[in-house]
């Protein structure tokens, strides 16, 4: 019975570990994204800037509906993003809830076992005590 806790331990260890390494990436992605963002958001105000200051040379107005284009694309993909985080995360917190709930039962079973072991010996140890005083008063 030891045993089979100790692999489901190390299967959810295993399984932690994996979804780590999955949130990893998805917060990887979620700063590249909002690195993307913010710079979309940096070639805008310069692009506003330039028209401000030279009016005739382009319109602005279709740049800036591609801007808000995306922007709507860049901010629809950090959320979907973040809510994959988000998924993993609770995912994350349930596996180490069942990985930890393995692991203290295995706990109480290894205590439980050391002290049934300890109560034999100690009856095995009062035994031979009291036949070594009932020996020593027979004589």
């Amino acid at each position: 019975m030891r045993n089979s806790l100790q692999t489901l331990g190390r299967i959810k260890k295993f399984e932690l570990d994996e979804l780590q390494r999955r949130l990893a990436t998805e917060l990887e992605q979620e700063t590249s994204l909002e690195k993307q963002r913010r710079s979309l958001i940096a070639d805008y105000e310069q692009e506003k800037e330039f028209a401000q200051q030279n009016p005739g040379i382009g319109d602005f107005g279709a740049y800036t509906d591609l801007y808000l284009k995306r922007r709507r694309v860049l901010e629809d993909n950090l959320t979907e993003v973040r809510q994959r985080i988000e998924a993993l995360r609770d995912k994350m917190a349930e596996v180490y809830k069942d990985r930890k709930t393995y692991e203290i039962v295995d706990d109480n079973r290894q205590k439980r076992r050391r002290k049934e072991i300890d109560a034999r010996e100690q009856k095995m140890l009062d035994e031979i005590g009291t036949s070594a005083y009932i020996k020593k008063h027979q004589e």
